[in-house]
């Protein structure tokens, strides 16, 4: 082995990762701009970097247990269940056809062609690698580097990059020209000038799965494209101007003027289905299938039509015309008011009149009087002064005070003078009321009320009675209970099962069914039903208090200071408060 040859050799290990990083920075721009999509890639830095040392092995061959495809049979069906699952070699490698579908901003270019050994040559400021059919060269510093793998070839001369290949093919004069093919797109740069073509692809049969396009560029003043499908772009950031374009449809915007359309081609009202353009805040008019409107701001006009129902509506300022198949209407806002169709029409000038009719009825109101028609031949007449009303009822009013109202069908008439009289009689009820001294309302065979002042009541219906005295006495009876107040002093309530009575504050008694309590003064009186009989007693406070059970009795004189006890066979004696044990 040569000196040069023992050198490289010796030093291979320690200056690989360093002369590899050198040629990255010096690829990384090209590499970059070729990785981008429709264009070539020279490949990622990582390419550079010397090989592992099982780069060259093969993958071990899978075990039939390994499989993860369907089985065949029952039984490997049943084996295959069982079974824990598999991840694949490289869990986050993107498939392919992934890949294609959600995109990427790198296109990562893998090396080719390396056999299972690396020879690595190192003479001075020369550097070679090669493995299998790969084989990269530079010279350091990097102004000369060369990669060559099977159908590729790249190099970069300074700031020159050249790449030919099946698929890539690229001619880079860094910054100034670029001149790139990745399969069948082609780009072309000298700055600020870009033009990109791609021809259409095929598969096998000859249909098109990918249209062919064009793009060119003027950057930053213009960029334009077009696809054989009739998809395409126009934008010009200078003159705030944008288009996008397909065969069904597009939008187009320059400056304030812009057009959105959909159905056609073109932004034309003829071959699109659906469309909006103005110029803002001039000029607004778009249309659909079924409808279109027109907005113009500065004349105060807005237009619509509708061809479900055949509607449209027509603003010009005050003036604003309304049409349909039913009703024509013409509006000068905010005084005139004008609508006819077929036997109708309506006329308002405010606030002078109002007129219409329909059919056989008719309206008219003045500021005077309002007089009326209606289709069942009802009439109404109504001024300031009087009015009346004949139909199947009949109203009459003199002066704002004076109201009758018939209804001849129940025989109803109501009268009122505001706000001092009201009377109704009819076959259900009979009212009257004399305000604020007298009320009578009766409702036959039901109830009778009659008030005499705010103060006086009495009512009578089918459950009871009742007369009050506002607001000191209250006596009546509803159905089993009765009740008599005379607040303050007394309240007495009473129903079949229990009752209570409160002469304040000297007697309270509250009975029922099980017992009675009761307080007169200074006496306490209590009496209960136990099993046996009764429970009473007595308490005349605080001088002596008695009670008796069916068990026996009891007494105490000032609360304990004597007395006694028997309950059955028990005796008890209190002296002094202390109890004494007689018998037990």
């Amino acid at each position: 082995m040569s000196s040069s040859r023992a050198f490289s050799v010796a030093i291979t290990g320690r200056l690989g990762a360093a002369l590899a990083f050198a040629a990255a920075l010096a690829l990384a721009a090209p590499a970059w701009a070729q990785g981008r999509p429709g264009a070539g890639s020279f490949g990622p830095p990582g390419g550079f970097a010397p090989p592992s040392g099982n780069s060259g092995k093969k993958k071990a061959a899978k075990k039939p247990e390994d499989e993860t495809h369907a089985a065949s049979n029952t039984e490997a069906q049943q084996s295959l269940q069982t079974q824990e699952p598999q991840l694949p070699q490289n869990p986050n490698e993107i498939p392919k056809e992934m890949r294609e579908k959600i995109g990427t901003d790198f296109a990562r270019d893998l090396e080719k062609g390396r056999g299972p050994t690396v020879e690595r040559d190192f003479y001075g400021l020369y550097y070679q690698e090669r493995s299998g059919g790969y084989r990269f060269r530079t010279i350091i510093p990097p102004l000369w580097m060369e990669r060559k793998m099977p159908e590729d070839r790249a190099s970069i001369f300074g700031f020159y990059y050249n790449r030919r290949g099946k698929d890539h093919d690229a001619d880079v004069l860094f910054p100034f020209f670029w001149k790139l093919r990745d399969e069948n797109v082609k780009t072309t740069v000298v700055l600020p000038f870009v033009h990109r073509e791609a021809e259409a692809k095929k598969d096998a049969s000859g249909k098109v799965i990918e249209p062919g396009r064009h793009d060119n560029w003027l950057v930053p003043l213009a960029f334009s494209g077009e696809s054989d499908d009739g998809k395409g772009y126009f934008h010009v950031p200078p003159l705030l101007t944008v288009t996008k374009h397909s065969a069904r449809g597009g939008l187009n915007i320059a400056g304030p003027m812009y057009c959105r359309w959909k159905g056609g081609p073109t932004c034309d009202r003829r071959t699109a289905d659906v469309m909006d353009l103005g110029l803002a805040p001039f000029y607004f008019f778009g249309k659909d299938e079924k409808s279109e409107y027109e907005v113009i701001p500065p004349l105060i006009h807005y237009y619509k039509y509708s061809e479900i129902g055949d509607k449209s509506m027509n603003v010009w300022g005050p003036v604003v015309l309304k049409s349909s198949p039913d009703e024509q209407t013409v509006d000068v806002l905010p005084f005139f008011y004008r609508s006819w169709g077929k036997n109708q029409a309506s006329t308002t000038l405010l606030p002078i009149f109002h007129y219409q009719y329909k059919g056989d009825s008719h309206l008219l109101v003045t500021p005077l009087f309002v007089t009326a028609r209606g289709e069942d031949k009802s009439e109404t007449i109504a001024s300031w002064v009087y009015a009346r009303y004949r139909g199947r009822t009949e109203l009459d009013m003199f002066t704002p005070l004076y109201w009758q109202y018939r209804d001849p069908d129940i025989g109803l008439d109501r009268k009122l003078l505001v706000p001092f009289f009201y009377k109704n009689d009819s076959p259900r009820s009979h009212d009257t009321v004399v305000f604020p001294f007298y009320a009578h309302l009766k409702r036959a065979g039901i109830s009778d009320q009659t008030w005499v002042t705010p103060l006086f009541r009495h009512v009578g219906d089918v459950t009871g009675w009742e007369t009050d005295l506002f607001p000191f006495f209250w006596f009546g009876r509803k159905n089993d209970t009765t009740h008599t107040i005379a607040a303050p002093f007394f309240w007495d309530f009473a129903s079949p099962h229990s009752r209570i009575t409160v002469a304040a504050p000297l007697f309270v008694r509250i009975a029922d069914d099980h017992g009675m309590l009761q307080v007169a003064g200074n006496t306490f009186y209590r009496e209960k039903q136990v099993p046996g009989g009764t429970e009473w007693e007595f308490h005349f406070f605080p001088l002596f208090s008695y009670g008796q059970s069916p068990t026996g009795h009891w007494w105490n004189v000032l609360y304990g200071l004597a007395g006694y006890t028997h309950d059955g066979t028990t005796s008890k004696l209190r002296t002094f408060y202390i109890p004494i044990t007689l018998s037990q």
